[in-house]
């Protein structure tokens, strides 16, 4: 139990208190709009901190927590949010709900992307994603209108600022890229990873800088094509994939986006299937799993599919969408864990009513509509 003042304070500093878990207490202060409780052992933040509407500030930095709670993202009020050094691995789609937020860092976690939702931070003007497992440039931050200040520092990036990026970036005046450790990043922050201070007029007087990632001499040259879709599936969850190329050919006949979708299916007789799949997955831009049991349980996918798009994932930008159709291991497994699924795996399509099975199928062709805008 900790002791509250009183019911009516606005601000509530509890930094540094060796806490293990976030005192419930709290969430009956109404009145409610500094909360400070960094430097603690906290794992979880509960469902119940959706109550504290008033909320401006909120500091969790210091903690051991490792999911980025979404009902975080119904604090309306919430201004400034500071999630640094955590264990978080990603950040929910409905963070777009926080439309007042002007101040986000989330450094030292382990982030391998932002959700495409990022981009409608449009109040966003501080941004700290130092430290994390972001290995390209997040398109998702050109969107951002408001952004003055930029952190990224200690990151692994390997695609470039291209002068369409450089343009895009108007109201940026401050960004910090300083790599420590030049070794392990070669030339990859090239001259902004140099300078500890701001890199903006580096920046500007760039027109282009090629971050280009340095490649084993016997490594495939990749052709990684942006309107190119890769469904994985196992053949035992063929009613799904029937659903899931309905939902992207409805979305073909509504925009002007050209897109390829390619699963198996599109193998013909005489093809060398080996080959046909292998070209398919190293082409992929976007990349659609449809997860099940039998999905985790198939060698080929596994041994086959899986490793290539990962690696693509990493190396070449390749956006993973994890679709749950079935209860199953998903939330175990390491390698897929990672990227956010369209729906949760406690939800699978298969557990839900049709109306809110066409719901998530829409999530997912609007996740890759704007895939392909971006």
């Amino acid at each position: 139990m900790i002791k509250i003042p009183s019911k009516n304070i606005s601000k509530l500093d509890l930094s540094n208190q060796n806490l293990t878990q976030f005192p419930l207490e709290i969430v009956n202060l109404k009145n409610l709009k500094k909360l400070n409780l960094s430097g603690n052992k906290i794992k979880h933040i509960p469902k119940e901190i959706e109550r504290l509407k008033n909320l401006e500030q909120l500091d969790l930095s210091k903690n051991l927590i490792n999911n980025f709670y979404s009902k975080i993202c119904s604090l309306k009020k919430l201004k400034v949010l500071n999630l640094n050094n955590n264990q978080i691995k990603t950040i929910p789609k409905q963070i777009e709900n926080l439309d007042k937020l002007n101040t986000l860092t989330i450094a030292n976690n382990i982030i391998t992307s932002l959700p495409i939702t990022f981009s409608n931070l449009k109040n966003l003007k501080k941004l700290n994603l130092s430290k994390n497992n972001l290995d390209n440039f997040p398109s998702e931050i050109l969107e951002l209108d408001s952004l003055t200040h930029l952190w990224m520092n200690e990151l692994n990036i390997q695609k470039s600022f291209s002068k369409e990026m450089i343009n895009k970036l108007k109201t940026l005046n401050s960004i910090y890229c300083y790599s420590q450790n030049r070794k392990s990043t070669k030339d990859i922050y090239l001259q902004l990873s140099k300078h500890k201070g701001n890199s903006i007029k580096k920046l500007r007087n760039n027109s282009t800088l090629e971050l280009k990632k340095i490649r084993p001499s016997n490594m495939k040259k990749q052709n990684i094509l942006k309107n190119k879709i890769f469904i994985s599936y196992s053949h035992k969850d063929k009613l799904w994939l029937e659903k899931v190329q309905t939902n992207l050919k409805a979305m073909g006949h509504s925009i002007n986006e050209e897109h390829d979708v390619w699963d198996d299916t599109k193998i013909k007789v005489g093809d060398k299937w080996r080959d046909e799949i292998e070209n398919a997955l190293e082409n992929a831009r976007i990349a659609i799993l449809i997860i099940s049991t039998e999905f985790l349980a198939s060698d080929f996918i596994q041994s086959d599919e899986l490793p290539t798009l990962l690696r693509n994932a990493k190396n070449n930008g390749t956006r993973i969408l994890p679709l749950i159709v079935g209860h199953c291991f998903f939330n175990n497994n390491k390698n897929l864990s990672e990227f956010q699924a369209i729906n949760s795996p406690e939800k699978p399509l298969n557990s839900l009513t049709p109306s809110e099975i066409e719901k998530q199928l829409l999530n997912l062709t609007k996740e890759v509509y704007g895939l392909l805008k971006s």
